[in-house]
C-alpha cells in the first residue's frame, strides 16, 4: 500500500465536475462495469450498474444547477493505491445555492482500468451523532480512546491463581521466502489459514490470543499442560500443509510470573518465551526448563539442549517437545 497523490486529484476532478455542473466529468469517471456502484446519504440512495449511474449524475447535475450551484470545501483528503485497485476518503463541507451548509463523507474505491482510474463503488455520507441514530452515547475522541485502551488488562482466563502464566510464541519459520515463492494474493490465503487455526486450538484449550504479530501469535494459558496441548494441537494441524504448501511453524514457551499492561504482558518470562521461540527450528516445539520442570514427565521430551539467548545474561537450557 502506497500514497497516490494522483487519486487526490482525481478526487478533485470529481469535486470540480460538481461544482462545474458538467455530468460528462461526472459520468466519465465511473466504471463501465454493471458491478459499479454508487451510494447516496437516504435510505433507498443504492445505485448498481454505471447506465443507471450515469443517467443519476445527468440528472442530479442539473438539478444541482437549478438550486443555484454547488460549492465544496475539503477538509481531508487521503488516498492509497496497492496495484490496480486505490482508495479515497475526503471529508467536506457543502454549500448549495450559497446558503445551505452540510457535512460530507466520501470513500471511494476505484480500479485502474487502461490509463484511467474508474470509480467501481461511491459512497456518501453525512455525519449522523451517536445519540441520534442508537440513541446512545459512544466514546469517540481519540485521547479518550487511547487512554481506555492502555487502561484494558489481559484476559483473567490467562491467568492462574497464583498469578503465573505460561507464554507461547508462535511463527512461520522462512515466511519471508515463502511469501516471495507464492506471491502475495496465496500467502495472504495461507495466512488467513493459519491464523484461524491458531486461534481456533488456542479457545479450545483454554488460552488466549494476547497479540498477533504478522505471521506469529503470542498466546498466554493459566496452565503449563493447556499450553503444552494446546502446542501439539496447531503443529498438528498445520502439518498437512495448506495447499500441498509445507508450513514451518516453530513454537517455544516459558512458564512465570508477567506484569500486565495495557491489555498485554510484559516481563522477563514473555522476553524468555520469545528467545526460547526464535532458537526452535520449523515444525518444533521448545519448551524452558521451568516448563519442563512444571510437566513433571507428563509429555514427553527430548534431550536438553543448551541455548545462549540474545539479550539475557547466563545459560539457559531447553527441551524439544516429541509431538509427532
Amino acid at each position: 500500500m502506497e500514497p497516490a497523490p494522483e487519486l487526490i486529484d482525481f478526487m478533485q476532478r470529481i469535486n470540480r465536475g460538481f461544482e462545474a455542473g458538467d455530468a460528462k466529468i461526472l459520468t466519465d469517471v465511473f466504471s463501465r462495469q454493471p458491478t459499479t456502484l454508487a451510494i447516496g446519504t437516504a435510505e433507498a440512495e443504492w445505485w448498481k450498474g454505471y447506465e443507471t449511474i450515469a443517467a443519476l449524475m445527468r440528472v442530479q447535475t442539473q438539478e444541482f444547477v437549478e438550486l443555484g450551484g454547488v460549492k465544496i470545501d475539503t477538509d481531508e483528503v487521503t488516498a492509497y493505491k496497492e496495484g490496480s485497485v486505490g482508495w479515497i476518503a475526503a471529508r467536506s463541507v457543502v454549500t448549495v445555492g450559497g446558503v445551505r451548509r452540510f457535512s460530507l463523507r466520501t470513500t471511494i474505491t476505484v480500479h485502474e482500468e487502461g490509463a484511467y482510474w474508474r470509480v467501481v463503488q461511491y459512497h456518501l455520507s453525512t455525519p449522523v451523532d451517536n445519540e441520534e441514530s442508537i440513541g446512545a452515547t459512544l466514546t469517540t475522541a481519540v485521547d479518550e480512546i487511547l487512554v481506555l485502551v492502555q487502561d484494558d488488562v489481559p484476559p483473567k482466563t490467562a491467568v492462574a491463581n497464583d498469578g503465573s502464566v505460561t507464554i507461547v510464541f508462535t511463527d512461520i519459520e522462512g515466511s519471508t521466502a515463502l511469501m516471495e515463492s507464492l506471491g502475495e494474493a496465496s500467502w495472504l490465503r495461507l495466512l488467513s489459514w493459519h491464523d484461524a487455526i491458531v486461534r481456533q486450538q488456542t479457545a479450545l484449550f483454554g488460552g488466549s490470543v494476547v497479540k498477533g504479530q504478522g505471521d506469529g501469535f503470542m498466546l498466554a494459558f493459566p496452565a503449563v499442560g493447556s499450553a503444552v496441548s494446546c502446542s501439539m494441537a496447531i503443529q498438528r494441524s498445520l502439518g498437512a500443509g495448506w495447499s500441498g504448501v509445507k508450513v514451518p511453524v516453530r513454537i517455544g514457551m516459558h512458564y512465570g510470573n508477567v506484569q500486565a499492561e495495557g491489555g498485554d504482558f510484559f516481563g522477563r518470562t514473555v522476553v524468555l518465551a520469545a528467545r526460547v521461540a526464535g532458537a526452535a527450528a520449523g515444525g518444533e516445539i521448545l519448551v524452558s526448563q521451568a516448563v519442563q520442570e512444571e510437566l513433571l514427565g507428563a509429555f514427553p521430551l527430548g534431550n536438553v539442549r543448551a541455548l545462549s539467548l540474545k539479550g539475557l545474561a547466563g545459560d539457559y537450557t531447553a527441551f524439544p517437545l516429541l509431538w509427532q
